[in-house]
């Protein structure tokens, strides 16, 4: 996709995926767009707000179903699925416990990212919150949670770059995660459709997903 016809637009903000294995994708998917944007780094909760505010026009990456408010439903234009992602619980290796239903968590510690939606968060014993998924595992490994919720794709990053006594228990959530476009610039939606199309198409996406899983 050439940027011939885009290139005299101006630059847009976009929100930084908060987790690293995407953080390629998603620079790859605007570079395949020809969408000229300033990248903006802030905490979950706050590039939520942000989005809503319209001072992002763009982020990724994340479930529909977590960008659920009144406010979020009227600003957000969502992209075409990009990855379909698998929450894990994560445990102590060897101190897996099966979590079949919302109850179940209730006598546990449980960490997650500070910021971040999860499914039966109402039932935590204790929520916990860090930084990011490294500080997750963290929280774990120093016995400070109990459980801690990352996805497949992500914990085989970290395990990759810091192997840790962890191991992933059963599947907290799954679903589609797609990138969001604010309401007031509709036009950026086909394209960013448009490159997320062609990647899969030619076998860049999964690629990159797989060299981020290696380490490269």
């Amino acid at each position: 996709m050439t940027c011939a016809a885009f290139c005299d637009d101006e630059p847009v903000r976009a929100g930084r995926t908060n987790t690293s294995g995407l953080a390629p994708v998603w620079e790859a998917i605007v570079a395949e767009a020809g969408i000229d944007v300033v990248y903006v780094n802030l905490p979950p909760k706050r590039k939520r707000r942000s989005f809503v505010e319209g001072y992002l026009t763009l982020d990724c990456c994340h479930p529909k179903i977590y960008r659920d408010t009144p406010e979020e439903q009227m600003t957000h234009l969502f992209s075409d699925p990009i990855y379909y992602a698998r929450a894990h619980y994560v445990f102590r290796k060897g101190e897996v416990v099966p979590i079949e239903k919302g109850e179940d968590l209730r006598p546990f510690r449980v960490a997650g990212i500070r910021g971040f939606d999860y499914r039966w968060q109402d039932y935590f014993g204790v929520r916990l919150d860090g930084r990011d998924h490294t500080d997750v595992l963290n929280l774990v490994v120093k016995n400070r949670a109990d459980i801690g919720i990352i996805t497949g794709l992500q914990f085989r990053i970290e395990q990759a770059t810091n192997p840790q006594p962890l191991e992933l228990g059963g599947v907290s959530a799954e679903g589609a995660l797609l990138a969001s476009v604010h309401v007031s610039r509709p036009d950026l939606l086909p394209r960013l459709n448009a490159a997320i199309a062609a990647m899969k198409a030619d076998g860049r996406l999964n690629m990159l997903l797989l060299l981020k899983e290696r380490g490269e």
